[in-house]
């Protein structure tokens, strides 16, 4: 095996795996099911006093 094929190997795994795991990323993100979770950690760097906080659904 030369270096070239092992640079081609690992540039073509490499870039698999960053697509693969960038389509991962978007989907967790962007699910229906992520909102609530999502707006809780926003307004969890907000002081507490100045914004009411919802029941917790689950």
């Amino acid at each position: 095996m030369t270096h070239e094929t092992l640079v081609y190997i690992a540039k073509t795994f490499g870039l698999l795996w960053m697509m693969a795991f960038f389509v991962v990323v978007l989907l967790r993100a962007y699910r229906p099911g992520a909102r609530a979770r999502h707006d809780r950690a926003a307004r969890s760097i907000l002081v507490e006093a100045a914004i009411p906080q919802p029941e917790d659904p689950r």
